[in-house]
């Protein structure tokens, strides 16, 4: 209990509050308030003294009593009241300005310029200079100067009680002036040796600070890096400047199979290399790292038990300040199962390749092999024609002519499914396509029909992008909106519109429309809307159109309104990618030469 209370009236005494809301990183504003602390009971302890003197020597109602009384308690009670206000310059300042004048009333009663107690005006600058800094330290050495020119006309010419102590001869103006000049020059270098010290003295905290604060972060930052080496699933091996391991985390034991006793103090070429590591691969490692240069690279390496790993490893070196090598860095990450998995690719990519090939070879066996009976029946067709002559009777006409329409489908067909197994893998040079240009010369292929009009923007953009492909998409596009056509005038129109990346195009038609449900559907190959009997489509074109839109990294819908109109749209990369896709884990099925959807005969909604 009285450890309590005597540490109760420490605090209090030594105003411990007015600590608390000051940081611990600020230690310039904490080195002030200790030199206030310091400084104001000190400068209380002397006032009070001198005050007991001056009323011992005259009386305490005289005015230089009362004045020290009260220059005594502002000394005092301003210490105190720090601990309520907090507002330290303001403290700092009252407690300079009532010492300052302390010092003048003592001055004034005790001597003049002769007093000593007029060299404690250099301390007075010293501890402005620290308490308040460089401005109010200029200040209050002006005011210092001042006051010692005041002292001396004081001196020489006006207090009679003061002249009755000094000499009042020529010798004692002398002595007057030269205790003015030597106060004056001591004031003058206590003045620049306080400036210096003060501004050297704030360039030292401010440079221990930065290099605290530093060293904090990079504690931090070294506490954080621990922490995610240790617990990291990556394997982090730190060796020293020759290679010899000398640290490695969790990971590199789960990895390796070896403890950190068994490894320290070892190369790691000496563990983990094997007849099965690439090297070349550790060639050029041990090359760059002799170089000092940071390496990364994938080797296959050996665990414990004699098994093989493959590891991502990215060595890097640590250099010091002056550039001479530290230590090396090893971070790995275990990339066995994507190495399993390439291989695995390229095996499937190499079956793929041989499988397409084969593919072609096959659709081109298969189309000459049919396409040789077809024209045989074509041509027995004609044959039987000739031969039985006018002897046909009405049905026999009707089935022989449906005959000749199912081996003309037939080739269509045929035809169709190699256009379509070729349209993603043929390629052709992307150049530069004037859209306006490529569309013209659809036109004038397709369209020979006074009774179709056209309606098409003046300005088409400029792509970069396989000519031949955009090509096919408006030609099944536009012949696709001509062949559906049941108006006597058909309008078509062809549109564009500018995106991010891609431009929109489309192709609109005043045909039947195509209904929601089938929207779709006629992107399927072989499907067709309308009953081949009785309107021929192979149910290829859209399929085709699909298939090289996709391709590109575009996409294609449909907009319909039935009886009014159908609008195709599709989306065309402002310039295509160079890059070839060699093969697809699915195939996508699409579409058909005219408005498709279903082989079954339905209702004409199209």
């Amino acid at each position: 209990m009285k450890q309590s209370s005597t540490r109760r009236i420490l605090d209090y005494l030594l105003i411990r509050d007015a600590e608390i809301p000051l940081s611990e990183d600020d230690l310039i504003s904490r080195q002030r308030l200790n030199l206030f602390r310091t400084y104001s009971l000190t400068a209380f302890l002397i006032a009070l003294a001198i005050t007991y003197q001056v009323i011992s020597i005259f009386n305490w109602l005289d005015f230089i009593g009362i004045a020290l009384t009260l220059l005594t308690m502002i000394i005092g009670v301003n210490y105190f009241l720090l601990n309520w206000h907090l507002n330290y310059r303001l403290a700092y300042g009252i407690a300079i300005v009532s010492t300052l004048l302390t010092l003048h009333v003592v001055t004034y009663y005790s001597g003049g310029i002769r007093n000593s107690g007029m060299m404690y005006l250099g301390g007075l600058i010293l501890v402005t200079f620290m308490l308040l800094g460089n401005r109010e330290g200029k200040i209050v050495s002006a005011l210092s100067i001042i006051n010692l020119i005041f002292f001396y006309f004081y001196s020489n010419t006006i207090g009679n009680d003061v002249r009755n102590i000094l000499d009042s001869d020529a010798t004692g103006e002398m002595l007057n002036l030269d205790y003015l000049i030597t106060y004056c020059t001591a004031t003058l270098l206590i003045y620049s040796l306080s400036n210096n010290l003060e501004s050297s003295k704030n360039i030292v905290i401010a440079k221990v600070t930065e290099a605290k604060n530093a060293l904090q972060k990079k504690n931090e930052e070294l506490k954080k890096l621990s922490l995610v080496a240790s617990n990291t699933d990556n394997s982090v091996v730190i060796t020293d400047q020759f290679g010899f391991i000398e640290w490695v985390n969790e990971g590199f034991v789960r990895m390796k199979g070896y403890t950190f006793e068994e490894v320290l103090g070892k190369k790691p070429q000496d563990l983990f290399f094997g007849p099965l590591t690439n090297r070349e691969t550790i060639s050029k490692m041990n090359e760059q790292i002799s170089r000092n240069q940071s390496f990364s690279g994938e080797i296959q390496k050996y665990h414990k038990n004699g098994s093989t790993v493959w590891v991502q490893v990215t060595i890097t070196p640590i250099l010091e300040d002056d550039g001479k090598l530290s230590r090396f860095i090893h971070v790995e990450s275990d990339i066995t199962e994507r190495k399993k998995a390439e291989v695995k690719m390229g095996e499937y990519y190499t079956y793929l390749e041989k499988a397409n090939k084969e593919l072609d070879k096959f659709a081109y066996v298969v189309s000459h092999d049919l396409k040789a009976p077809l024209r045989a029946i074509s041509n027995l067709t004609v044959w039987i024609e000739e031969d039985i002559g006018d002897r046909f009777t009405e049905d026999a006409r009707d089935h022989f002519k449906m005959l000749k329409g199912r081996v003309v489908r037939m080739e269509g067909l045929i035809n169709g499914i190699l256009d379509y197994s070729r349209a993603d893998r043929v390629k052709s040079p992307n150049v530069n396509v004037n859209v306006k240009d490529l569309v013209d010369e659809v036109l004038e292929m397709l369209v020979h029909d006074d009774k179709i009009r056209i309606q098409m923007p003046d300005k088409m953009p400029v792509l970069f992008t396989e000519r031949m492909k955009l090509q096919q998409v408006f030609s099944n596009l536009i012949s696709n909106a001509i062949k559906h056509s049941n108006k006597s005038d058909t309008e078509i129109r062809i549109g564009c519109k500018e995106e991010d990346a891609f431009y929109v195009f489309s192709v609109e038609d005043n045909g039947p429309g195509i209904d929601a449900q089938f929207h779709e559907k006629i992107f399927v190959i072989f499907q067709t809307l309308q009953a081949r009997d009785t309107f021929e489509s192979t149910g290829v074109g859209l399929a085709i159109v699909k298939k090289i839109v996709e391709e590109t990294g575009g996409t294609i819908w449909i907009e319909s309104e039935v009886g009014q109109f159908t609008r195709f749209l599709f989306r065309w990369p402002k310039q295509s990618s160079s890059s070839f896709k060699p093969f697809q884990f699915t195939l996508q099925q699409s579409t058909s030469n005219g408005h498709t959807a279903s082989t079954t005969p339905v209702s004409h909604v199209a």
